[in-house]
């Protein structure tokens, strides 16, 4: 009995780990670990936030690209910025048709926000970290 309590808690330790730390066991480009992020279906309509692009935020490091592809029908852009301030200018994928994509390499450390200038309800972040904080 002692020996199945332990091996339980030990496969429950094991899986909280992996679970926590995912960015542990991702896997790392060159430069930089990559994200790829997807339109939620039907994003073009109100509704989908906080979910309108999958993930909604994504970890990277310096050197990572960032890979935008448009899963939904309607066309969208993913825009650095916020709706209510505009675009920022950091990158612009201008229209993304459905079944394209956009990459964007970030070489500078720092928290972007962005969303789709078409659909200003649809907005997400990438959070770019130094090689040193994984």
């Amino acid at each position: 009995m002692k020996k199945s309590i332990y091996l339980a808690f030990s496969l429950f330790t094991i899986f909280s780990l992996i679970a926590v730390a995912p960015s542990a066991f991702a896997a790392h480009g060159e430069g930089g670990m990559s994200a790829t992020v997807e339109n939620a279906a039907g994003s073009s309509t109100p509704g989908c936030e906080p979910d309108c692009f999958i993930p909604s935020t994504v970890v990277i490091t310096v050197g990572g690209t960032v890979t935008w592809e448009n899963t939904d029908t309607a066309a969208h852009t993913s825009s650095s910025g916020t709706p209510a301030d505009g675009p920022d200018g950091v990158f612009d994928s201008s229209l993304i048709m459905a079944g394209g994509n956009y990459s964007h390499t970030f070489d500078t450390a720092g928290t972007y926000v962005y969303f789709c200038m078409v659909h200003p309800w649809m907005e997400g972040t990438v959070i770019v970290e130094a090689e040193a904080e994984h």
